[in-house]
C-alpha cells in the first residue's frame, strides 16, 4: 500500500511541475497525505506509468468545467447555467457536447440505429419539479446533483432498465466512447456512484477523458472525476461543492 501511495505522489508531483494546475503540491499541502491515503490510492489503477498518465491527462487540464464532479455529494449552485448551450428541446446541450452528439447520432443512423435524446440539459428548477413528481424519489437526483444541469448529459431512447438490450443502447455501449460519451451509472455501481443502473444515461467527458477513464480508472467515470477533482485540482475553480459546505 505504501508503494501505491508513493507512486501516486510521484506522478502528481510530475503533473504539478509540468501543467501548473495545482494551487499547492502534495508536499506543500498538509491535508494532501490524508487525501492520498483515504481517496486517491483507491481510485487509480495499480502500476501506473507517470509519464503515460501525464501525457493522457494534459489535454484535460484546462477542461475543469466539462469534467466537473456532480454526484450525490457534490452539487451545483441553483444559479449555475452553462454559458454555451445550443440546440433545442430535449437535445439542448453545451456546444462541444452537442457537436459530438450530432456526429454520433448521424453515424449511428448510417448504421441503422436511431439515437433519440429523451432528456438533455435540465435547469435546477426543472430537476426540482421532477424530484417532486416522481414515484421513485430515491432514484432521482436531488436538484443541483444532476449531471443534466451541466448540459453535458443525455438520456437516450428510454428510461427503463428493461430496455437495456435495445439496439440503440447496445450500440452506445460499444461506440459512445469514440465520441467522448461515457456511461455514468453502470450496472452494480450504485455503491460507488450513489445512483442505480441507468443504461440510457451518458455524459460527455471528451474523447481524451474517455481514454483516461478507460486506461487508468478501470472504465469508471466516477472514479476518474473524483480523482481529478479531489486529488489533482483540490476543488480549485470547481463549479460544484460538497453539500455539507
Amino acid at each position: 500500500m505504501a508503494k501505491i501511495i508513493s507512486l501516486v505522489i510521484s506522478f502528481i508531483c510530475v503533473l504539478a511541475a509540468v501543467s501548473g494546475t495545482f494551487a499547492k503540491s502534495p508536499k506543500e499541502d498538509p491535508k494532501a497525505p490524508a487525501v492520498l491515503s483515504s481517496v486517491c490510492q483507491t481510485l487509480v489503477a495499480n502500476n501506473i506509468d507517470p509519464e503515460a498518465f501525464r501525457a493522457a491527462y494534459l489535454p484535460l487540464a484546462s477542461k475543469q468545467e466539462l469534467l466537473a464532479l456532480v454526484d450525490h455529494k457534490y452539487a451545483l449552485s441553483p444559479n449555475y447555467i452553462p454559458n454555451d448551450l445550443v440546440g433545442t428541446g430535449k437535445e439542448r446541450l453545451r456546444a462541444e457536447a452537442y457537436s459530438w452528439f450530432k456526429k454520433m447520432q448521424q453515424d449511428a443512423k448510417r448504421q441503422g440505429i436511431s439515437l433519440r435524446a429523451v432528456s438533455g440539459y435540465r435547469p435546477y428548477n426543472y430537476q426540482m419539479y421532477l424530484k417532486k413528481r416522481t414515484l421513485n424519489p430515491d432514484e432521482v437526483a436531488n436538484p443541483g446533483h444532476s449531471q443534466h444541469q451541466l448540459g453535458t448529459a443525455i438520456d437516450f431512447n428510454t428510461v427503463s432498465q428493461e430496455d437495456e438490450n435495445i439496439p440503440a443502447l447496445q450500440w452506445l455501449k460499444e461506440h459512445a466512447g469514440e465520441y467522448g460519451f461515457s456511461l455514468s451509472f453502470p450496472k452494480g455501481g450504485k455503491a460507488e456512484t450513489g445512483y442505480p443502473y441507468e443504461p440510457w444515461h451518458y455524459r460527455y467527458i471528451t474523447r481524451e477523458g474517455v481514454l483516461l477513464q478507460d486506461n487508468f480508472f478501470g472504465g469508471s467515470q466516477h472514479k476518474m472525476l473524483v480523482f481529478l477533482h479531489t486529488c489533482l485540482w483540490n476543488g480549485k475553480n470547481a463549479i460544484s461543492r460538497p453539500i455539507e459546505e
